[in-house]
């Protein structure tokens, strides 16, 4: 009877543990906050180039001799701007921890 109880007892402590997240390494929270933190205190980076390709949330950019790709897939229609094949356009984005954010898409002819 004994092992039994302690048994329950064991199997207790251990669904308890896990429910409260004691001893689990959960950085999510912590690695969105340091992004949001670093976007709120940079200023964005703005980069002036030729579109040659691309789609409804994507272009590709001729800049000198290299083509960057930028996509913008939650950019909502105030901050992106139509665009067609040989364009200007100036992309406005930061540089995040998981990758570029991209904040605007102008182009130069609208302008």
């Amino acid at each position: 009877m004994k092992n039994l109880a302690f048994a329950f007892l064991a199997l207790f402590a251990i669904s308890f543990w896990s429910c409260t997240g004691e001893g689990q390494q959960d950085t999510s929270q912590e690695e969105f906050a340091d992004t949001i933190q670093a976007v709120e205190a940079d200023t964005p980076i703005e980069v002036t180039g030729v579109a040659v390709d691309g789609a409804m949330n994507s272009v590709y950019l001729k800049v000198g001799e290299d083509t960057i790709e930028f996509t913008y897939p939650d950019l909502d229609s105030d901050h992106r701007d139509s665009w067609a094949i040989n364009d200007t356009l100036t992309v406005r984005y930061f540089e995040t921890a998981d990758g570029d954010s991209v904040t605007d898409v102008i182009n130069k002819a609208d302008a």
